[in-house]
């Protein structure tokens, strides 16, 4: 008879302090803007089109990419990072690895006081939000991209960073009370293949 195997989900980290998002700005106006490039394939042309518009239509002048290498794995620079930089974005995860580092990454920034948002793909913004919670962070802002990331079209690509920007910028700025409470009630839609069919 063969037996039962009980599989155990994270429910949070009890033991750990929680974490609320740090104190945001009123602009971005004049601040120092680092973005964190995870190394995923397509990655980089969706944080290069955010960033010009960025430059663009909301007056950033101090932009710069923090770029990890490939696999997966957390960011080796948060303490460097957070000296020079006054908010963040980190991402873009859109795999089942990329998008728990990006999170961390994000959760990490916002431990150090700098107002950080993840860029994760819908099909994996539950597991980010997951990984967040168990990180102590419920408030942690998730920008949800369209998944898949990788078009044939690189224009398609970099679309995405395009229309993920207005979203960064509101919850970059949004006073950090009203992010905490949008997100610790928030709940992304299930990936398409997990959800039961009738």
């Amino acid at each position: 008879m063969a037996s039962m195997q009980t599989v155990m989900l994270p429910t949070g980290a009890p033991d750990a302090a929680a974490i609320n998002p740090a104190e945001r700005p009123k602009s971005l106006q004049g601040l120092r803007i680092g973005l964190i490039d995870n190394g995923k394939e397509f990655s980089d042309v969706v944080l290069d089109a955010l960033a010009e518009v960025l430059r663009r239509e909301y007056g950033a002048t101090k932009i710069k990419i923090w770029r990890k290498g490939f696999p997966a794995k957390g960011a080796p620079f948060i303490d460097e990072m957070a000296a020079e930089t006054d908010v963040a974005i980190s991402g873009v995860g859109h795999c089942g690895s990329s998008s728990p580092w990006s999170v961390i990454d994000a959760v990490n920034l916002e431990k150090a006081g700098v107002p950080t948002v993840a860029l994760i793909s819908r099909s994996f913004c539950p597991l980010g939000q997951l990984v967040a919670r168990s990180e102590g962070h419920s408030g942690l802002p998730i920008v949800l991209l369209p998944h898949p990331i990788g078009e044939a079209d690189e224009t398609k690509i970099a679309q995405k960073g395009i229309d993920a920007a207005a979203e960064c910028v509101r919850l970059l700025t949004t006073p950090a009370e009203a992010v905490a409470k949008e997100f610790a009630a928030k709940k992304f839609p299930l990936p398409e293949h997990v959800v039961a069919r009738a």
